[in-house]
């Protein structure tokens, strides 16, 4: 199954309905609060925000491929950053609580 249909079907169920409308949300509230993309908010009175969306969503099926390919090498630096992130706070808790321990025993 291709990758579009694949999308289409899965913006079909309402969880990917509930998704879409949450993207929306967010995206029409960045454009509201950031003043370098304040200039678009005309743009999407006049078109509309479902010909918005439906622009977006163009550009995002001809991004995807790009992303299918790289995501693998992309996640793989991001567990890997993520996993130290985690060990230096467990590592640095973990000491607290052996320190502290050692200290009230002494």
């Amino acid at each position: 199954m291709s990758l579009p249909a694949r999308l289409f079907r899965w913006t079909a169920t309402p969880m990917g309905r509930r998704a879409l409308l949450a993207l929306t949300a967010a995206i029409v509230i960045l454009m509201a609060c950031n003043p370098l993309l304040a200039p678009l908010l005309p743009v999407v009175d006049a078109l509309g925000l479902d010909v918005l969306v439906l622009l977006m969503g163009a550009q995002a099926m001809a991004l995807l491929p790009w992303v299918r390919l790289h995501a693998g090498r992309i996640a793989r630096v991001f567990l890997k950053i993520l996993s130290g992130l985690i060990a230096g706070a467990v590592g640095s808790y973990m000491r607290a609580l052996l320190f502290s321990g050692v200290r009230g025993t002494a």
